[in-house]
């Protein structure tokens, strides 16, 4: 019972100093390294750059050239146009295209991908809102929609089952060929937005459907049934693994359509135009995805710890720029390569790309284990100079050769009572 204590207490306290040892290196050493905003300039048609600095910001371009604060927004007129009409600096037209602050605000677009809606549970109960009730503002409804291997209405308050409006909304469902069970649902359950989109369903063949709720009836849209021909072997190949349903003022974005291998797509306009976003590089479970629009164009960004890409795009979305930039990396800075040879492991509850708590360990580089053998060597010859019988030290040798520097401090802390 002792050696199985001495055991459990030697494990434990590696694992704790694993987790806290590292935190508090990293809240002494660490440097921000935040990526740069990029912009793109509708005036001179060339990527500008923000980069956050200690104490402010630099404004710059991709060539390192610098920016005064006003020459800046003057080339970038549709970011700051609330300062530049302030100021009487906000030009009429650009490239022939009328500006006025009604048009700027109606036509402004702006959609995020964080790679938190990944890792997030699937809700089994939706909301379906009424999307044409003729009031201002949308309202949460009464009962809840629950989809799998057919669609049922529950009532909130007393938890129960609608049957007749279920029995209603599955005859549509039948009648518009929808194949049970549903593989994915993407909608937006919140009513701080202009309008209702609806639910997007993909049944069990992969055929996509948008579903709406019209004034108590059901209205399900079959979306192959309002694109051209020519474009259905597009969405034949699409693997959606995450379906974003945004709505926006002037109702161009439809959804965002993250696939399984990594490629984004956006349905846009009336007829749920398919538009494959020109990414190099994309991984939806590390990095965010920003679209922003103006009268202009269009800008899509993602971004990580480690890359930058933006890529410019004309209003219709055809490719205009690309700008890509790598940040230096954990691993390469100095303060983590002497992290990853000081720590054989660190152990983390939490990770910025989730906001669930989970056991993430993170190893050392193959230097580290170099140290942790001198570590147990210079022990090993500390004990037997001491003339300390080494047979019955296994525990503390194991912990000192797994957990390197936590093996030792877990070791002094914890000195033998024999």
């Amino acid at each position: 019972m002792k050696l199985a204590t001495r055991v459990f207490l030697l494990a434990t306290g590696v694992l704790l100093l694993a987790h806290y040892v590292p935190a508090g290196y990293w809240l002494v050493t660490a440097r921000a390294h935040r990526p740069p905003i990029v912009y793109y300039s509708c005036i001179e048609k060339r990527f500008l750059l923000l980069r956050p600095e200690p104490g402010g910001v630099r404004r710059t371009d991709p060539a390192g050239n610098l920016y005064e604060r006003e020459h800046f927004e003057q080339l970038l007129p549709l970011d700051n146009y609330l300062q530049l009409y302030k100021d009487n600096r906000m030009p009429a037209e650009i490239d022939g295209v009328t500006i006025t602050p009604e048009k700027l605000r109606r036509e402004r677009l702006n959609a995020r991908f964080k790679p938190e809606m990944l890792d997030s549970p699937t809700v089994a109960l939706r909301p379906l809102f009424e999307a044409e009730s003729g009031r201002v503002r949308l309202e949460m409804p009464t009962d809840f929609m629950r989809l799998g291997r057919t669609i049922e209405f529950i009532d909130a308050r007393s938890n129960r089952v609608l049957p007749e409006k279920s029995a209603a909304f599955q005859r549509a469902f039948a009648a518009a060929g929808f194949a049970f069970p549903v593989r994915l649902t993407g909608s937006n359950p919140t009513t701080m937005k202009p309008y209702d989109e609806g639910c997007y369903l993909v049944d069990a063949h992969g055929e996509f459907f948008r579903l709406r709720q019209v004034r108590g009836a059901p209205e399900l849209t079959r979306l192959t049934n309002h694109i051209p021909p020519e474009e259905r072997p597009r969405w034949a190949q699409l693997q959606p693994r995450y379906i974003h349903v945004q709505e926006q003022d002037n109702r161009e974005l439809r959804a965002i359509i993250v696939g399984a291998d990594h490629s984004v797509h956006l349905l846009v306009g009336p007829n749920w135009r398919l538009v494959k976003l020109p990414l190099e590089r994309f991984d939806p479970a590390n990095m965010q995805l920003s679209l922003r629009g103006d009268l202009l164009n269009r800008l899509v960004t993602v971004t990580s710890a480690e890359y930058v890409e933006a890529v410019a795009l004309t209003r219709d979305y055809v490719f205009l720029d690309r700008y890509t930039e790598h940040l230096p990396a954990w691993k390469d800075r100095p303060e983590g390569r002497l992290a990853a040879t000081l720590f054989p492991f660190t152990f983390q509850l939490e990770r910025t790309t989730s906001g669930y708590l989970g056991f993430h360990f993170q190893p050392g580089n193959r230097f580290v284990w170099a140290l942790n053998l001198a570590l147990l060597l210079g022990l090993t010859m500390w004990w037997r100079l001491g003339k300390r019988p080494l047979g019955d030290r296994w525990p503390e040798l194991v912990a000192i050769g797994v957990g390197g520097i936590f093996g030792i401090m877990v070791v002094t802390l914890l000195p033998r009572t024999d």
